[in-house]
């Protein structure tokens, strides 16, 4: 290029020389721009990026390609670019398939699995893209391949992992519910002989087949609170079986709250008395006249920790109830001296079956479902249950619900 500038340099005009010296920079840098375009792609090693010609045979290798399927440029240029692909889909004509979508769209991507030189398989994204020249004809195609095996081993597994966790939810869910028709069932059938036995207990208490001695009455008496409690634990199981399979909804309406829990306490001053105890109500002057509840749910669940707090406290303690308001909720509180319990089993208090050992847990007994059925019920009331305690030092328990009570 030089040698031609200057043996023809003196026969141009200056304006011609700088336009020569023009288009030999412009041709120098474009010559510079096409080496560093071709180091780039060269350089590459994720993608395989090739040229095809027009008929779809390799015209460009680059590091990427080496590395992606295992030949080198001298084994692969001039080959069929099918050659990467299954006998499978050769056999269905794919390749020509993709070449003609290239030409009719200007571009076609697929995933799919495509074959390296030994024989090994690899899944790859694909992308081709035709060429064309400045009059629109389609002179060739650049083709782009990226391996993502990994990716795609990852979400099978992830597939199949969730496949399995679905499958087990399934199993789960089916023995829950049977579960749930075996302890429904169950609970049946143990109710209807145990309400019997305590019909004919009774009887026997009350004279009805003669007199008895003191010695027997006494048995009698044992024997009729053993099948009470046994009743309890089935009514128990009973209503968590209800609730867990989600039978029971709430018969909400407007309840004068202190008509609702005066009448909790009566139910409850002859039981605690047997034990020598007494239970006392406050209620703050804030607290509304009525509030939308379910009044059998909520009874039950203020009972069955005014039961706790008698059955976990000595002879002689007081249970105190208290009934106030914060922040738009109301707040209903148990409490008593008895033997408290400790933080860490505090945490397990409200689990389905979940007893908590002290020095009266044996002889009380129990089933581990009441906490837990209050726990459920104060849920569907838009509330909750609290405790706080410590060992020795007594327990509170709060309910909580909304001021303006539930909707119906």
């Amino acid at each position: 290029m030089n040698y031609s500038y200057r043996r023809c340099g003196g026969n141009l005009s200056p304006e011609k020389q700088s336009e020569f010296r023009s288009l030999k920079t412009t041709h120098n840098a474009t010559l510079g721009e096409l080496e560093r375009y071709k180091l780039l792609v060269d350089s590459v090693e994720d993608y395989a990026i090739f040229l095809l010609d027009a008929d779809g045979y390799i015209q460009t290798w680059n590091k990427g390609a080496e590395k992606n399927k295992g030949y080198t440029a001298n084994e692969i240029i001039g080959k069929h670019f099918s050659i990467f692909y299954l006998p499978t889909d050769i056999e269905s004509s794919k390749p020509e398939r993709e070449l003609k979508l290239a030409r009719q769209l200007g571009r076609v991507e697929d995933e799919d699995w495509r074959v390296r030189k030994d024989g090994s398989q690899f899944w790859a994204n694909v992308v081709i893209t035709a060429l064309r020249d400045d009059h629109g004809n389609v002179v060739g195609f650049a083709k782009v391949t990226r391996d993502l095996t990994e990716r795609k081993r990852n979400e099978d597994l992830l597939r199949s992992n969730n496949a399995q966790l679905k499958k087990q939810q399934r199993d789960l869910e089916a023995l829950n519910i049977s579960k749930d028709e075996f302890i429904s069932l169950a609970s049946h059938q143990l109710r209807t002989p145990a309400t019997a036995v305590k019909q004919l207990l009774g009887m026997i208490t009350q004279g009805f087949v003669g007199d008895m001695a003191p010695e027997q009455l006494s048995l009698v008496a044992k024997a009729y609170d053993a099948n009470e409690r046994q009743i309890r634990v089935v009514e128990n199981l009973l209503r968590v079986a209800q609730l867990d399979a989600r039978k029971v909804s709430l018969q909400t309406k407007p309840v004068n709250l202190r008509e609702l829990f005066a009448r909790i306490v009566e139910d409850h001053e002859t039981l605690v008395a047997k034990k020598g105890q007494t239970i006392g109500l406050e209620f703050e002057d804030a607290v509304p006249t009525s509030s939308n509840l379910d009044a059998d749910h909520f009874h039950m669940a203020l009972s069955n920790l005014i039961d706790n707090a008698s059955k976990y406290s000595q002879e002689g303690e007081r249970i105190s109830i208290a009934v106030g308001t914060k922040d738009d909720m109301l707040y209903v509180s148990v409490s008593d001296n008895g033997v408290g319990i400790s933080p860490k089993d505090q945490k397990l208090l409200f689990k389905k079956f979940s007893r908590i050992p002290n020095d009266l847990s044996e002889k009380v007994g129990g089933s581990g479902l009441g906490l837990y059925w209050v726990k459920k019920v104060m849920a569907m009331h838009n509330g909750n249950v609290s405790v706080q305690s410590a060992e020795a030092k007594g327990s509170t328990f709060v309910l909580t619900v909304p001021l303006e009570g539930v909707d119906a």
